[in-house]
């Protein structure tokens, strides 16, 4: 069993690390920018908890501790660090109060 744990994070890292390394390389092409999308990384929302009005940013992608629970959740049977990212995948933090979870859009 020890066996093929360590094969797949072999594999599983040695892919990783040579997509890391051909994304960093200077002559691989840029990505068009595109003028019409919206960022999904923040947007205009309204915390339920506090009433905070404004922008917030999704929980997993811009803070470190959320990466290193998930990182912590992997090395640890993967299973918990699948989990963790099905429940906060797409979350939002507020500013005010730093709930996560609990806001919602405001439509214009």
């Amino acid at each position: 069993m020890e066996i093929v744990i360590a094969l797949f994070v072999l594999v599983g890292g040695s892919i990783a690390f040579s997509a890391w390394i051909k994304n960093k390389s200077s002559d691989s092409p840029r990505p068009a920018e595109i003028q019409d999308v919206p960022d999904n990384s923040s947007c205009v929302r309204k915390c339920l908890a506090c009433g905070h009005e404004g922008e917030m940013n999704t929980w997993l992608s811009n803070y470190k501790a959320p990466k290193f629970i998930a990182v912590a959740g992997f090395l640890l049977g993967y299973i918990p660090g699948l989990i963790f990212l099905a429940v906060y995948w797409g979350k939002f933090k507020c500013p005010g109060c730093g709930a996560v979870g609990k806001n919602q859009q405001i439509s214009n």
